[in-house]
């Protein structure tokens, strides 16, 4: 009896000394039942928590989710629980103040001696200081590593950005002086151009990352005649190739398509970068690029292939990274941003594709560009490469085709030379233009009359395209309306676009892409016995182009003498208004850099640069006389 006594105290003892343990522990712990209900908590669990006991008898412990993981997690959780016994693991849960803490959770099932589940024990300690002290450390060493690489970059742009600039300064000042010869005239104005190019290169590469790194860059997807795509790199890369003395070779594996849909300029700036490295990292030997189609990827795949100094293994993986280059004596030899292969990556990734790499140091190095087409129809397929190695060879002429087709055109213009060059184009195309002056015009003549398309200038006198374009939509017009403007600005097209426009065309026309455009909304036409089968873009051997030309040099005079008295006057609505249509016009008729200074006039109107414009219209006089 006396020794009955004793056992029951001593367990009694250690029912006690077990509970004031459970409260003493560090870690919160939890018992539940097995249904779960909680049956007792510790202090330390009220600690860690913000619940009392008395909030929590009860209560399924699945209060505590935070909603971070999904409910696959807790299924594999009390699967292995049921089957083992036991779980352990990181989870994340939340406070009674709503706050989230992680906790190192250990569950174990408490059986009975027939192996049946009673409860369950719940041990936890809270590691939300240790994790964001571990997240602070990783995001201290990734903050130190963007440091030095981005020191170590302006550290290099610093020498890269100098270097020319010291050239251009230099020698612009060699140019003050009276006994410098004609021929020493020439090599520093060459010298200067040509570092002036390099410097806005590095400048634009600049540009294009900082807006990669804001998720700001932007793409579009146009119909593009894959040989004029191919043939502006191949000429630029071929004069690079020879100024080093290398050899130069272009490949072309058919059936390749006619057009793709992609972004042309950056395109163009992926396989520039390309090539532009290839030549770079080649000392001796060759470059060549290499064109094939796959069908079943619907993927452009372009292939740079060089002898130049080659990559080591352990050094690809970093090559695409920002301000990455092979090591610090490549950029010192070389030069460069180390920008380059990450944008390019970037924007072959934005055009449905991707750059991969092989190179073996010391012999060597192919990169693949792999671009979308979009869906090419069979018909599109050239087996005939002449079409393609014609293209790569250099030449100013090109012949565009135009189709034959048959409908009523309603031709919306304010320029005279706009509205009688566009009224060739469609006449060569077998097609009936009329003409509105304006956009009042245009409406007034399109609920009168029937038109198969209309093609309407954005900017005129009296009701602008816009408007013309919205109401026309109102009304009940269904036919196809174009957008031919000289502003190539994504708001002025998304605007003209919202207004009910189904295309917009840049000014000057492209022939090429203005007669796909006609020939996806008009159909076929009989064959015009007085269409030529070829049409020769170069002015001076078309006698209509020619006629043309003399009438739009023959009016330039007076828009000069506008501009001038616009500007005397401090109009600059008129002002706006020449350079605009001098700018939509004057490349079609032979004068690139007309259009390229009555372009920059009117950027310098909308920065209210007055100063600057005076200096264009100077540069206008010139560039008018020097055509004459």
């Amino acid at each position: 009896m006396f020794a009955d006594t004793l056992d029951d105290t001593a367990e009694l003892c250690l029912i006690r000394s077990a509970g004031e343990l459970f409260h003493l522990v560090r870690d919160g712990v939890l018992l539940t039942d097995v249904t779960p209900r909680i049956l007792s908590v510790n202090s330390a669990f009220s600690r860690i928590t913000g619940y009392a006991e008395c909030d929590v008898k009860g209560l399924n412990p699945n209060f505590l989710k935070s909603g971070r993981h999904a409910p696959d997690f807790y299924r594999r959780l009390w699967q292995k629980l049921i089957e083992d016994g036991h779980w352990h693991g990181e989870i994340w849960n939340r406070r009674k103040n709503g706050e989230e803490y992680l906790a190192l959770l250990t569950i174990r099932a408490i059986r009975n001696a027939q192996g049946e589940a009673l409860g369950y024990l719940g041990v936890f300690g809270d590691q939300s200081q240790a994790k964001r002290e571990q997240e602070l450390e990783a995001a201290k060493h990734a903050a130190e590593d963007a440091a030095r690489a981005k020191a170590q970059f302006l550290a290099n742009m610093s020498h890269e950005i100098r270097t020319p600039l010291t050239a251009i300064i230099g020698f612009a000042e060699t140019m003050i002086d009276s006994r410098q010869t004609l021929a020493e005239r020439a090599q520093a104005v060459d010298i200067i151009i040509h570092n002036g190019r390099h410097l806005q290169s590095l400048l634009n590469d600049i540009l294009d990352f900082s807006k990669i790194q804001a998720k700001r860059i932007e793409v579009e997807h146009l119909e593009t005649s894959l040989p004029d795509l191919l043939a502006g790199v191949v000429e630029v890369a071929r004069a690079q190739a020879e100024e080093k003395k290398l050899e130069f070779g272009v490949h072309f594996m058919p059936p390749l398509p006619l057009t793709i849909h992609t972004d042309p300029t950056r395109a163009r700036q992926i396989l520039m970068n390309l090539l532009n490295n290839a030549i770079k990292f080649t000392d001796t030997g060759a470059v060549r690029l290499i064109v094939s189609f796959s069908p079943e990827q619907e993927q452009l795949h372009v292939a740079v292939q060089d002898t130049g100094c080659g990559i080591e293994e352990s050094q690809l993986m970093s090559l695409f990274e920002p301000f990455a280059q092979e090591d610090r004596s490549i950029s010192r030899r070389f030069g460069g941003t180390g920008l380059g292969l990450s944008i390019s990556k970037e924007l072959a990734e934005n055009l449905g594709g991707g750059i991969r790499v092989t190179s073996f140091a010391g012999i060597g190095s192919v990169f693949v560009a792999m671009l979308a087409t979009g869906r090419v129809a069979a018909a599109d397929l050239s087996w005939d490469i002449r079409v393609f190695n014609q293209s790569s060879q250099v030449s100013p002429v090109r012949t565009v085709r135009p189709p034959t087709l048959s409908g009523r055109i309603l031709v919306v213009d304010d320029n005279r030379a706009n509205q009688e060059l566009i009224s060739l184009y469609l006449r060569r195309c077998g097609l009936a233009a009329e003409i509105a002056g304006n956009g009042q015009e245009a409406v007034d003549m399109a609920q009168q009359s029937v038109f198969d398309l209309v093609l309407m200038d954005m900017r005129m006198p009296v009701m602008g395209g816009l408007d013309a374009t919205e109401i026309l939509r109102l009304t009940g017009f269904s036919q196809p309306i174009v957008a031919l403007s000289a502003n190539i600005d994504r708001p002025d097209i998304e605007a003209a676009l919202a207004a009910g426009c189904d295309a917009y065309l840049p000014k000057p026309i492209h022939l090429d892409t203005f007669y796909q455009m006609l020939a996806r909304y008009l159909p076929n036409g009989e064959t015009n016995r007085m269409t030529p089968g070829l049409i020769d873009c170069r002015v001076g051997e078309d006698p209509e182009l020619e006629r043309l030309r003399a009438e739009f040099l023959a009016e330039l005079p007076g828009r000069m003498a506008k501009l001038r008295t616009a500007f005397a006057a401090g109009d600059q609505e008129t002002l706006r208004s020449q350079a605009h249509q001098i700018k939509g016009v004057g490349a079609n008729f032979g004068m690139p850099e007309l259009t390229r200074l009555a372009g920059a006039m009117e950027f310098q109107l909308l920065r209210g640069d007055l100063c600057e414009v005076a200096c264009l219209l100077d540069d206008m006089e010139r560039s008018w006389q020097s055509s004459l």
